[in-house]
């Protein structure tokens, strides 16, 4: 098989993982991840936004609704994410819209962009290493892929997207089984308690 067509695979692998673990929501993130592979490496740059905008809005509740921060941080380092954030996308409308020449691409990766970056807060705000190192990792592969396809091409492009995107991916996949994991003990914990209160 050609290398883009090889490259796919490792998130059809983790899919396989976090179904074997029973994560579904996880499970559906990476497989609409997997998709968003499949549609880039066959050059469909529209499917592809639309797959990985999908990956991001579950990422999004899982960390925000499935499994929302036991502890959160302070509301100082909340606004500094919150400015990061800001300044982040603020970069991307002046680095990388202005050079896309359709304006349905550009209200894409718009919407797309947002999804991310609000992806990354949601991460950001567990006291999760896993989770922080993962979305920033993600956040740089895709940015890294912008530069790419529509202001410059990149040297050595492939493995400047692809490392990061990967190893972004299995870091949210270990981060989001540790949160499971202490999500169960936490509820364990609790019905134990209300057990020996209820005897």
């Amino acid at each position: 098989m050609p290398f883009p067509a090889r490259m796919i695979f490792p998130l059809a692998w983790l899919t396989i993982c976090a179904l074997y673990k029973r994560q579904w929501a996880l499970a559906a993130a990476l497989f609409f991840s997997f998709l968003g592979d499949v549609m880039g490496w066959q050059n469909e740059l529209i499917p592809q936004i639309g797959f990985f905008a999908l990956a991001q809005i579950l990422y999004i509740i899982i960390f925000s609704l499935l499994m929302p921060p036991r502890t959160t941080w302070s509301k100082p380092v909340q606004l500094s994410l919150l400015a990061l954030v800001a300044s982040v996308y603020a970069t991307a409308v002046f680095w990388i819209f202005p050079r896309v020449e359709d304006s349905f691409i550009v209200c894409g990766i718009a919407v797309y962009a947002l999804l991310l970056l609000g992806m990354f807060f949601a991460a950001a705000r567990h006291r999760n290493v896993f989770l922080i190192i993962g979305a920033t990792l993600f956040v740089v592969s895709d940015f890294v892929l912008g530069t790419h396809l529509f202001v410059e091409r990149l040297p050595h492009s492939k493995l400047c997207i692809m490392i990061p995107y990967y190893l972004g991916q299995l870091l949210l996949y270990c981060g989001t089984l540790r949160l499971a994991a202490l999500t169960s003990c936490s509820c364990s914990c609790s019905s134990r308690c209300r057990d020996g209160r209820s005897q």
